[in-house]
């Protein structure tokens, strides 16, 4: 019945650490789930809990005893090969990338978007730019209890007086996320969204901003972290530069993002138009003139203790150095009884020998904390005594390096006795992980306190002194987000804008790193722990190669390079528990209003959503899963069943375009649906990404071994077969047909209205900032016309496409002038003709590839003669 982390001191790094083991002695025991495990408070609450898990009773209880007995020899087999990763330094870079196109998901449904009031009136007209679009959306001063949708949080767009005011607004973005965690945690996918909207340049840093505004940058790293934590939601983080511009300037530029800028994360829009998303790019570490030199004076907070000391003592044998190390650790005599023992249990057995001795009961609790201050004062003396074997010199200072009276104190004294300080390194941090939901108030305030206060303290109290230093220990969970970690993946991401800030206001006077660790092999990793980072991809940094990137770093290495990461790459998923491969999900929104030329694609006055236009969303979904990947090909295309558009005079129709990982490693294979609101599938297909593409095989034969036959003057668009009305009329003219095939020249979307009306409409339309077309939409739709011409010719009667085994495009947007198109068919026989298709340019490039084009004949048409081979498939009417 004791609390497991009050009472037991079992946080959750040991919970985990414990599940891992019990997992090795009993591979029979359930999955179980750790968002449910996490809110268990003490152990009879896990015994119960894995009672049900296994069926409940006695009997399991016994089953799981039993089957813990008869497995214990396989604990000393190691689980998992351990793989050598190495080890990588990454910038941070702002690369422009277009709109996607498509709205992110969630927007549309049941429920408000509640847009939060930052104190200009923004807020109403965010709500009113959103209602425009169909979105229900309302401005608020407090989040609603209930009929709630989502989350746009404007705090980070206020007006700030100084980086005081700045830093509140992390707090209010972690009561806001707060307010709807435990609902939103628990929502399905698609459900809802959350937006967090601030101004530090609308580039995330990387370009010029008004500097107190990094102190609000927390907002970024919790829309980061709960994009992991709530797997149901589709989060965003904006950074909207307001540069002057009028309210309705700034909620036009917000709706546009939120309906067209599809899955990206972190997306910068400054004030000239500019769409940037963020990359994290691999670059070699180059040593220039050492910045320390004998007789610096280091300022190191967090310094004495874990992996920061480990840096300091490595830095110590660089030069002879004068380093003060800062820390919460009172240096205490540990009882007479401790001496010579080691170990955490080896301690506590002596320590409750001794209470009981005395008459005393502490609890498990109590011996942890003063095993815990035995070992801290420990290390805190061995650090001390390496520096000086090192070579340079230390003192220990014990403070709360949060109080600018303390630090400033004791710095004074530093100066009298050293001189002035020459280097600081903010290495203080505490975790307390907790999901968003289970993170009380003064959990948050003692994580971002210790890093955000501690900085700005260490900063206050430095201000006269001559730094040519400043390095601070930030985190890979700034950059991706991290489960449990929201405040302190908001802290080390001030810390990371404060840093560039601060490199900007200094110029070349001091090299600033901000420099986000990946996680550190030992501490609180465990060898569970690290059989799990590495299966995920993810090195461990070894304190010795660690110290080293830190020596490197500080040696003048890119003084333009602020803000890094390293360990591993930075991939958000790697950090995910349970992350069973990247997905995300985007709302294609179709209506007059955005898609008029769909009026000349209707079916009995029905406007149909063609095959070509689905080809051109999936290769935008795969292009935007990848972007720094090539698209390949798409296979396995599948028409399931067609899309009317009812609605499509009216208002918009909103449909879901599904993106799933299904490999990884040098490219990804990916799996692509478009369904309806409930799920109902309309398409499908698989995208291959490649790192670089092979090159182009030219098919085998050419239109002489066609045997073709003149057109003549026959109609193509008799209004029965090609239904087409004018813009989708595209085959210009036919060069002939037979029985093999059908050559014809054909328009594109560069010279029709789709292209100037998707491309330059105006900043405050339903498509402004949308992606130039990834594919060629009104020539794929030709040659699928051409298929269903030469369909009618085998086979005698009318067809609709149902799938394409293959695509492949050799451009990256679509031709200028005319483009040939030339059908080779390969079977028709009963209901099915399969053709293959190559487009030209009017060079002779090749642009585009549709490998096995299936169309299969509408109920009640005519069989033809029928050519080539019988593969002996049917397709089903209702299919059809």
């Amino acid at each position: 019945e004791m609390e497991l982390e009050g009472d037991l001191g079992i946080d959750s790094i040991k919970r985990v650490e414990i599940l891992s083991a019990m997992n090795d002695l009993a591979p029979g025991l359930p999955e179980v789930d750790t968002a449910v495990m996490a809110k268990l408070a003490t152990l009879g609450e896990v015994v119960d809990y894995m009672n049900e898990q296994l069926g409940g009773g006695a009997n399991a209880s016994t089953a799981a005893h039993t089957a813990a007995s008869e497995t214990t020899h396989l604990a000393a087999e190691p689980a998992l090969g351990v793989q050598t990763l190495d080890l990588g330094r990454y910038v941070l870079e702002a690369i422009e990338k277009p709109a996607i196109g498509m709205a992110q998901n969630g927007l549309f449904g049941e429920g408000r978007i509640a847009v939060t009031d930052e104190g200009s009136g923004l807020a109403e007209h965010v709500a009113a730019a959103l209602a425009s679009r169909g979105i229900a959306a309302q401005a608020v001063t407090e989040i609603p209890s209930k009929d709630l949708r989502g989350v746009i949080f404007l705090g980070g767009l206020r007006e700030i007086s100084g980086d005081l005011d700045a830093t509140r607004v992390n707090r209010e973005a972690f009561e806001v996320a707060r307010a709807v965690a435990a609902r939103f945690a628990e929502k399905q996918a698609g459900a809802g969204v959350f937006v967090t909207v601030q101004d530090t340049g609308g580039a995330f840093g990387t370009s010029d901003f008004e500097p107190a505004r990094a102190w609000l940058a927390g907002c970024a790293g919790l829309a980061r972290t709960v994009a992991q934590e709530w797997p149901g939601i589709s989060v965003k983080a904006i950074d909207l530069e307001r540069a002057g511009r009028s309210a309705e300037q700034l909620a036009a530029a917000i709706a546009d993002e939120l309906l067209s800028g599809g899955p990206d994360l972190d997306v910068g829009l400054d004030a000239a138009g500019r769409r940037v998303v963020l990359r994290s790019r691999e670059v070699q570490v180059l040593r220039g003139a050492p910045v320390l030199k004998n007789g610096d004076v280091v300022v190191a907070s967090g310094g004495a203790r874990g992996v920061t000391a480990a840096t300091m003592i490595a830095l110590a044998a660089e030069a002879q150095l004068r380093f003060v190390l800062l820390g919460r650790t009172e240096l205490e005599a540990e009882p007479s009884c401790c001496s010579g023992i080691e170990g955490d249990a080896a301690l506590k057995r002596e320590l409750l020998a001794r209470a009981h001795s005395l008459g005393e009961k502490p609890t498990p609790a109590e011996l942890g904390r003063q095993v815990s201050r035995i070992l801290a004062s420990r290390e805190v003396r061995a650090t001390l005594a390496a520096i000086e074997k090192a070579g340079s010199q230390a003192r220990y200072m014990a403070l709360d390096v949060t109080s600018l009276e303390s630090v400033s104190a004791a710095l004074a004294q530093v100066r009298a006795d050293w001189g002035h300080i020459t280097a600081i390194v903010h290495g203080a941090g505490v975790i307390a992980d907790k999901r968003v939901e289970e993170k009380l108030p003064e959990h948050f305030d003692r994580v971002f306190d210790t890093k955000v206060e501690g900085l700005r303290t260490l900063l206050s109290a430095t201000a006269s002194d001559p730094l040519e230093l400043l390095c601070f220990f930030s985190s890979v969970a700034a950059r991706c987000g991290n489960v449990g970690q929201a405040d302190y993946a908001m802290a080390n991401e001030v810390l990371n804008k404060v840093g560039v800030a601060e490199s900007r206001r200094r110029g070349g006077a001091c090299l600033v790193k901000s420099l986000g660790w990946g996680p550190w092999e030992g501490g609180m990793v465990s060898p569970q722990l690290k059989a799990h980072f590495e299966s995920m991809g993810v090195p461990l940094i070894p304190l010795e190669a660690g110290a080293m990137m830190l020596v490197d770093e500080v040696a003048g290495s890119a003084p333009e390079q602020v803000e890094l990461v390293l360990g591993g790459e930075p991939k958000p998923e790697a950090l995910h528990p349970q992350s069973e491969g990247r997905s995300f999900s985007v709302d294609v929104v179709v209506g007059r209003a955005t898609h008029p030329y769909l009026a000349d694609h209707a079916i009995q006055g029905t406007p149909v959503v063609p095959v070509a236009l689905a080809i051109e969303w999936f290769t935008r979904a795969a292009k935007a899963f990848g972007p720094e990947l090539v698209l390949a090909r798409l296979f396995d295309l599948q028409v399931l069943r067609g899309i009317s558009l009812k609605g499509f005079v009216e208002g918009r129709e909103h449909f879901v375009l599904h993106c799933k990982q299904l490999t990884n490693g040098r490219g990804a294979t990916v799996a692509l649906e478009l369904s309806d609101q409930a799920g109902g599938i309309y398409y499908r297909c698989t995208a291959e990404l490649v790192e670089q593409l092979a090159a182009w095989q030219p098919p085998t034969g050419d239109t002489q071994d066609l045997a073709l036959e003149a057109w003549g003057d026959r109609a193509v668009y008799d209004g029965d077969l090609l239904f087409h009305g004018p813009e989708f009329q595209m085959i210009r003219n036919i060069g002939g047909i037979s029985e093999h095939g059908i050559v014809a020249e054909l328009s594109g979307v560069q010279g029709s209205d789709w292209g100037s009306e998707w491309s330059t409409a105006p900043a405050t339309s339903d498509r402004a900032g949308t992606e130039p077309w990834s594919t060629d939409p009104l020539a794929y739709d030709g040659g699928l016309q051409l298929a269903l011409l030469w369909c009618k010719r085998v086979l005698g009667g009318a067809s609709l496409p149902t799938g394409i085994e293959e695509i492949r495009t050799w451009a990256d947007s679509p031709a200028s002038g005319p483009i040939r198109c030339t059908l080779t068919g390969r079977e028709a026989k009963g209901q099915k003709s399969v053709s293959d298709l190559v487009f030209h340019d009017d060079s002779g490039r090749v642009l585009a590839e549709f490998i096995g084009v299936e169309t299969h004949l509408l109920p009640g048409q005519g069989v033809g003669v029928g050519v080539g081979v019988d593969v002996g498939v049917d397709v089903d009417e209702s299919q059809a």
